[in-house]
């Protein structure tokens, strides 16, 4: 029995050992400066009401919005539509049929000709990560590709570039364990590479994000910061640039299209073309206006920040909105964004919240702020 007394002891300080060590890795992090404005806007409005927490929004070259459900919150247990367009007040399922290969996706976008692009990466769910282009209005997949296994596993958001030959994909690695990226996957020779493999733009800084109620946010009661890396990404009106944010990081960057596209070029090339363009907040979705300007969710304030000239000002905020996720700009000049409620409804290890409890939070909205 004294040897049995032994080895409980010698596990639970090992257990102990373990756990500080994963505190003083990854539980650290200085709070984040606030860098909000008084805002610019005050006429945002809720464009759409629904029962289930939202995730991505995109909007197609003639003004066609679509919208996901996140999948954090494992929508797929309560509802067979996951893919919805927005017409005329209505929201409409998009590819219901699918079924399962619409379970799990993260990143939408809508390429030149109005297909929507899907990715569903696959590491959460022990599958290979999936890219998917969709005909919205034949339901059908016009294009899938299956990474292999191990690579691409948390990439969350994509843009295709207008001649479709390219596709770009943000990889935020899990946390600050594994490695942020982005990935240039090639269309017609379906080959796809990692690029900026944990660089200074893509990889996460040691900030202590916080809640949009001031409190810090991490997980496993206070174990692992939340920290993230690259998320947010959007191609220049002209293509030749890549601009792109990391969740947790003070600078938004752009690189050269004709590099990522160019599987000869060095790292050290690349890495030398990468351009900071500004400071940021800690961001989830961005997009560009028709100005060129940036548009960042702020998830700590709930709202949108721009970035013009290096300069960045609050856009809108809402004490209503608990994380902003998606943004999308329209042709027309509006600004739709989404609030996926990650902090409100998520428990310490990122777990779903119930149907219940869903339902006792609900309605859940997507935004619009009119052009101006």
């Amino acid at each position: 029995m004294r040897l049995v007394r032994l080895i409980v002891f010698a596990l639970i300080g090992l257990a102990a050992l373990a756990l500080v060590v994963v505190k003083l890795n990854y539980g650290g992090g200085q709070p984040y400066p606030d860098v909000s404005t008084a805002p610019l806007r005050n006429d945002v409005e809720v464009a759409i009401e629904l029962p289930f927490p939202p995730g991505m929004v995109a909007v197609g070259p003639k003004g066609e919005v679509y919208y996901t459900y996140h999948p954090f919150h494992a929508p797929q247990d309560h509802t067979d539509a996951l893919l919805f367009a927005w017409r005329e007040g209505q929201s409409l399922p998009v590819a219901q049929a699918l079924g399962d290969r619409l379970h799990g996706i993260f990143g939408i976008t809508v390429d030149s000709r109005g297909w929507i692009w899907a990715v569903r990466p696959g590491a959460m769910e022990g599958r290979p990560t999936e890219v998917l282009a969709i005909n919205p209005a034949s339901g059908e997949i016009t294009f899938e590709f299956q990474f292999a296994d191990g690579e691409g596993g948390f990439a969350q958001d994509l843009r295709v570039s207008d001649d479709l030959r390219h596709v770009y994909l943000a990889d935020t690695g899990l946390l600050r364990f594994t490695s942020a990226s982005l990935i240039v996957l090639n269309t017609q020779s379906r080959n796809a590479r990692s690029v900026l493999v944990d660089h200074e733009s893509t990889a996460p800084q040691n900030w202590l994000m916080r809640r949009t109620d001031g409190s810090p946010y991490r997980l496993g009661y206070g174990l692992v910061t939340f920290q993230v890396g690259v998320d947010g990404l959007e191609i220049t009106d002209d293509g030749d640039w890549l601009t792109y944010a990391t969740m947790t990081h003070d600078s938004v960057f752009r690189v050269p299209t004709a590099l990522l596209n160019d599987p000869e070029v060095s790292r050290e090339a690349l890495e030398a073309a990468v351009e900071r363009i500004g400071p940021a907040p800690m961001s989830d979705g961005i997009a560009l206006d028709q100005n060129g300007a940036v548009i960042l969710t702020d998830v700590e304030n709930g709202g949108l920040m721009r970035l013009v000239d290096g300069a960045l000002t609050t856009l809108v905020r809402d004490d209503a909105i608990d994380w902003a996720d998606s943004v999308a700009v329209a042709p027309n000049g509006d600004i739709w964004f989404t609030d996926s409620a990650l902090t409100t409804l998520l428990d310490q290890f990122g777990n779903p919240p119930s149907r219940a409890e869903i339902d006792a939070a609900a309605p859940f909205a997507i935004y619009r702020l009119p052009a101006p």
